[in-house]
Parts: C-alpha cells; sequence; structure tokens
C-alpha cells in the first residue's frame, strides 16, 4: 500500500477560495474597455487550449472554456466541435457504435448497457469521477453546454486532492481502507477495481463513485466491511463540506473539461422547460 503523505500545489483547493481566474479561459480574452478579441501571443492565454491545457496539468484541474461558437450547429455538430477541441489535449476516446447517442447527455438520453442509475432531473447527482468501459476511467472529461436548462444544473466539481488532505488530517485512521481496493460495478468490459487512492509516477490518482462500489460489491457477493463502509462515509462527510465545492452554471458555449484522475464532479437539480421546447443537453467526450 501506497503511504498517505499531504498532496502540495494548486490541484489542491476549496471552492471557497478558487478564483474564477485560475479555471476560466476566454476563447475572446477582455480588451480594454470591455471589447472582446484576439489576444497578442502570450498575452491573456490567446490560445485556449493551450490554456486550458495548463490549467489541468499545472493548476486546479479543471478548466471551463468560454465562448465556443455554436450558433446554426446541430446537437451532433457540438459533438465534432468539442472532440476537435480536445484532441490537442489527450487521445480523444473513439464513438461507441452500438451507443452513438452516448455523446449527448440529456435527460431523455437512453441508459448506455450495462444499465447505469438513472439520474432524474429533480434530484442532485451525486459527486464522482466517471468510470467508462475498457480501458477503464479516461483521464479527462469534457462536457460542452449546448443548452443550459431553464433552472439548476449547475456543476459541482471538488478536489479529490483536498479530500486526501482532509481525511490525513482529520481521519488518518480511514486513509489505508481507502488505499486498498474496491469493485465498482460488474458486468462486460465493467470488470473495474482499484482503490479510491493510488499514486502512480508521483502524483496522486483519485478513483470514486460511491453508488457503483456500493452496487459493484453487492454484484460480486463482497460486502463491503466494516472499516470500509467507516471510510467511504468519512469521504462522503468531507464532500459534504460546502466550502470544498466549486459551482458553475454552464452557459452555451461553455466547455467544462475536467481532470477525472484528480476531480469529482456531479451537478444540482434542474427543470427544463415543458415539450416541445428543447430541454438541458450537454456533450460528453473522454480522453486519454
Amino acid at each position: 500500500m501506497d503511504t498517505p503523505v499531504a498532496v502540495a500545489g494548486p490541484s489542491v483547493w476549496q471552492g471557497a477560495t478558487l478564483k474564477e481566474r485560475d479555471w476560466l479561459v476566454p476563447v475572446h480574452p477582455l480588451l480594454p474597455g470591455g471589447a472582446t478579441g484576439d489576444a497578442p501571443p502570450g498575452q491573456g492565454g490567446a490560445d485556449p487550449a493551450a490554456r486550458a491545457a495548463q490549467c489541468l496539468n499545472r493548476g486546479p484541474g479543471l478548466a471551463v472554456v468560454r465562448g465556443l461558437g455554436l450558433d446554426t450547429l446541430t446537437d451532433d455538430e457540438c459533438v465534432v466541435v468539442c472532440r476537435r477541441f480536445m484532441a490537442p489535449l489527450g487521445d480523444v476516446r473513439p464513438v461507441n457504435p452500438d451507443h452513438p447517442g452516448d455523446h449527448l447527455v440529456t435527460d431523455a438520453a437512453a441508459a448506455p448497457a450495462p444499465p447505469a442509475r438513472v439520474h432524474h432531473p429533480g434530484e442532485d447527482l451525486a459527486l464522482h469521477t466517471d468510470r467508462a468501459k475498457f480501458p477503464g476511467p479516461p483521464r479527462l472529461l469534457g462536457m460542452l453546454c449546448i443548452r443550459p436548462a431553464r433552472h439548476g444544473g449547475e456543476s459541482v466539481l471538488v478536489s479529490g486532492h483536498a479530500v486526501h488532505n482532509a481525511l490525513l488530517r482529520s481521519r488518518p485512521d480511514v486513509l489505508p481502507d481507502l488505499y486498498q481496493d474496491f469493485h465498482f460495478g460488474r458486468g462486460p468490459d465493467f470488470e473495474h477495481i482499484y482503490p479510491v487512492f493510488r499514486r502512480s509516477a508521483g502524483r496522486l490518482h483519485v478513483q470514486y463513485n460511491r453508488y457503483w462500489i456500493t452496487r459493484g460489491h453487492q454484484e460480486h457477493g463482497i460486502p463491503l466491511s466494516t472499516a470500509q463502509v467507516a471510510a467511504l462515509d468519512a469521504f462522503d462527510e468531507v464532500l459534504a463540506d460546502p466550502r470544498m465545492a466549486l459551482r458553475v452554471r454552464l452557459r452555451r458555449g461553455d466547455l467544462l473539461l475536467v481532470n477525472n484522475m484528480a476531480i469529482l464532479h456531479g451537478r444540482t437539480s434542474f427543470a427544463d422547460p415543458p415539450p416541445p421546447h428543447a430541454g438541458r443537453c450537454l456533450v460528453r467526450v473522454w480522453a486519454d
């Protein structure tokens, strides 16, 4: 087992203290007087992809690229925009031919196989990292907002490194169990077994999804031990601290990028307009 040691650096943050300039990447930076335009090279981050990469790799582990032009584009064309933007950041995972609609996240979207938990718009989506099928959890998650919800639907983000450090200070007794393997679900291409915390190449990796851990152990017939439940409960208690979370309401054309090995994401409940009006829709793309 890795020896728990505190994580240092900009990836350790609390939403209450994180500054917008640390994660917001405007496509058209503000110029003097409030106008917008292309910034000179080296000033204001003229290359949004390069600035986003800096936020992901040497900053808080997340970025919101604001102002991608989506006017006149269909939803499927927005998927292409998202994939093209993310291509310089990592190896974009291919579209699943069996479930090509998986890239578009709406309340009405069909659940991918194996059946996942249904998240209704009237309830919060719990903080988690993404699992994905083979070869396992992606390094990067991109969520491009095509249409925001009429009300609610804020993205909620928490630093997994900050959670680790908080547990190291207040509940070091639970960390050994969180450095041990858990079952994250079961099924074709879903035999994922890994710890919540692990170190690789000197970096702390975080993987967490309480629902799938609980379900995975049930489906394998391997009950969680009392110590494991206590460790997961302690993790959830830190997540519930309102100081930990950054909340962002994505606008049309906003691309949320997340280091899936360090940042947990979720969303608040939301309400959409009644049919025939189009509801909330985001593009989801994974990259390694």
